[in-house]
């Protein structure tokens, strides 16, 4: 079994989530509950859980403050939030996972899943990182997990995006290549309110201030400032050529 604390503010928050886990996730034991980042710390000492449910926003301390208070993180978690850009941004390529409330037991389940197979422990660095961000609402970068720890980059620095199964390679104005074990759908989710940034193809997405030309076509192709070229989807075409004006 893997023991697990529920710390939420709101308890119909706390009272869904630990029915969804009795039905659909049955290894895990909810040992305890706290309605706040102080009780957290309290119950998190006292059971000494494997997984921490975790809200980002609460009163008295928020979630990602409460993280720090502890020398070395032994546990595992996943933060639960209800939409906050700024918390996502946060989050979305870390190492961590997040749920968005109201939880959907498809998205738990794929978390827990992750939880069972994770070997690497959390980094107080990483949490540190994460509260800058969210502290700041630094909106310009993003944080990309990579094995060392989190690589911040400039999204003006960001030419294009190329997606490798379960992979993504962000390519900078520099030439440096930096890939994570993210789908390219992550980055697209990651990077959906910045009008700067267009999917091009399934496998790519592109950084509009970066595009050179466009080679006519059945979709057509666009080659990019560093001379990559890249084929626009068919379906893609008429989106992307309304994004620039023509004379």
């Amino acid at each position: 079994m893997i023991k697990a604390v529920i710390i939420d503010d709101e308890q119909h928050g706390i009272t869904t989530l630990q029915w969804t886990l009795k039905e659909y996730c049955s290894d895990i034991l909810v040992v305890a509950t706290a309605h706040n980042g102080l009780e957290g710390i309290e119950i998190i000492n006292e059971f000494k859980p494997d997984l921490v449910f975790l809200d980002v926003e609460m009163p008295l301390m928020n979630g990602i403050d409460m993280l720090l208070q502890f020398n070395e993180i032994k546990f595992d978690v996943v933060f639960t939030t209800a939409y906050d850009q700024y918390a996502v941004k946060a989050i979305k390529l870390s190492a961590m996972d997040y749920l968005l409330k109201p939880i959907d037991k498809d998205e738990l389940m794929i978390a827990v899943e992750k939880v069972r197979n994770r070997k690497n422990q959390i980094d107080k660095n990483q949490i540190e990182n994460l509260q800058e961000i969210h502290k700041t609402k630094i909106t310009n970068k993003i944080a990309l997990s990579t094995l060392a720890g989190l690589q911040f980059i400039n999204l003006d620095d960001l030419v294009r995006m190329e997606g490798d199964g379960n992979y993504c390679h962000f390519i900078l104005k520099d030439k440096r290549k930096i890939t994570i074990s993210k789908k390219i759908g992550d980055a697209e989710e990651l990077l959906k309110d910045n009008l700067s940034f267009f999917r091009a193809h399934k496998s790519h997405i592109v950084n509009l201030k970066f595009v050179e030309k466009y080679i006519r076509g059945d979709g057509g192709e666009i080659i990019m400032e560093d001379g990559t070229s890249i084929s626009l989807s068919r379906n893609k075409k008429e989106e992307f050529l309304e994004l620039f004006a023509r004379v």
